[in-house]
């Protein structure tokens, strides 16, 4: 892609994205969130399952491997796959009540998401914008109108917000390169092909999935809804990062590792970091001062230092476990997944246990911060051999 719509394509992407989930955290309650939490889980499992078995899998196969996927075999596989996550949050919902008045169209963005972001990294891969920036613009269009719409209607509960992310997704989903389905058979015939590569991303991502969303599972009973709600809100006070991030994921995974390895580079990645999470501590800040009430965002101001904590060692650990995902080793990769996994679970249950809903979030940044620190290590030690 040329750089203008480059940039276009990662700004409305990450307004797109950040739409969502802050209109969630100010409009909900904290009971309200946590259910809408559950459901978004739903959507990022759905996504590092389909970065793995699909995404970084073809990217893998050019870069490593030198073999061309042809987008008919890719769109297929991404489409079962994201169908099946649908089944799976449909399924899901109906068997907790407070999701069962919105299984239907949870399942529907939940779907339409994660094909949507599997057709855009190949878009990104293949520098094609047809298929990125209009999805990403009238994503952010449909699911802000269709909040405002309910909102000036007096709504503020959980279906109204479910209905704005839905709609949103599959406006985005509609304006993407449309899939080519192919026979089931395609899925096995996928995996054969790409079986060296998903191999140690798919462990990998599974690791990662346990403390990512595992925990965060783990600790809705422990703390109930409305705790679970701001423990949430927590991540999603970082989801400026993954918009950064996320949208030119594909070009920092394909950059050469030496390149990353730079002081500049380093030193840039850290400034940037702490800039965010002062920000983070800055905004909460500014809300607890404005004396009005925001949903579950006005619920974490008396977390803001955690808060900051998190949204720091979360840009740094992510930007180089991107990193280390397209170049280091399946053995290293798994080492770092291990470390990650184990300070994501044990941390922040133990700090729950102990601590309850304070203990949990004390106990999430602490993990994310070391674990940030063990992928930063990992890929500046990486060797040539391993790219």
């Amino acid at each position: 892609m040329r750089r203008l719509p480059a940039v276009s394509a990662v700004a409305a992407n990450a307004a797109y994205v950040l739409a969502v989930q802050v209109l969630a955290l100010v409009t909900l309650s904290p009971a309200d969130f946590g259910s809408f939490s559950i459901q978004y889980l739903a959507y990022a499992l759905g996504a590092s399952l389909s970065l793995s078995i699909v995404s970084e899998a073809f990217l893998r196969s050019e870069v490593r491997g030198k073999t061309v996927v042809e987008w008919r075999d890719y769109s297929s596989i991404s489409l079962y796959l994201a169908a099946g996550m649908g089944v799976v949050t449909l399924g899901a919902s109906y068997a907790l009540e407070p999701l069962r008045e919105v299984a239907v169209i949870g399942a529907v963005a939940v779907t339409a998401s994660v094909y949507r972001g599997a057709a855009r990294y190949f878009s990104i891969r293949r520098g094609e914008t047809r298929g990125v920036l209009p999805g990403d613009l009238l994503g952010l269009i449909v699911s802000v109108s269709v909040w405002g719409a309910l909102f000036a209607q007096g709504s503020r509960d959980l279906p109204m917000m479910s209905v704005a992310w839905a709609a949103g997704a599959v406006a985005s989903a509609l304006l993407s390169k449309w899939p080519r389905l192919l026979a089931p058979a395609s899925v096995a015939g996928w995996w054969r092909q790409h079986s060296v590569h998903i191999r140690p991303l798919l462990k990998d991502s599974l690791l990662m999935d346990a403390g990512a969303i595992g925990t965060p599972y783990l600790l809705a009973p422990v703390l109930g809804l409305a705790q679970f709600g701001i423990y949430r809100a927590v991540s999603n006070v970082a989801a400026p990062v993954r918009l950064v991030l996320n949208p030119i994921r594909p070009q920092i995974a394909a950059a050469p590792l030496a390149s990353q390895r730079s002081r500049r580079r380093f030193a840039t990645i850290v400034v940037t970091s702490a800039l965010f999470g002062a920000g983070a501590f800055a905004g909460l800040s500014v809300v607890g001062g404005l004396g009005i009430y925001l949903g579950s965002l006005s619920d974490l101001v008396a977390f803001a230092l955690p808060t900051a904590v998190f949204v720091t060692a979360n840009f740094l650990g992510h930007y180089f476990y991107i990193v280390a995902r397209a170049h280091v080793d399946g053995r290293h990769l798994f080492r770092g997944r291990i470390v990650q996994t184990g300070l994501g679970i044990i941390v922040p249950v133990c700090g729950a246990l102990l601590g309850g809903l304070d203990g949990a979030i004390w106990g999430f940044s602490s993990a994310t911060l070391l674990s940030s620190i063990f992928w930063t290590i990992l890929v500046l030690r990486a060797t040539p051999h391993e790219q």
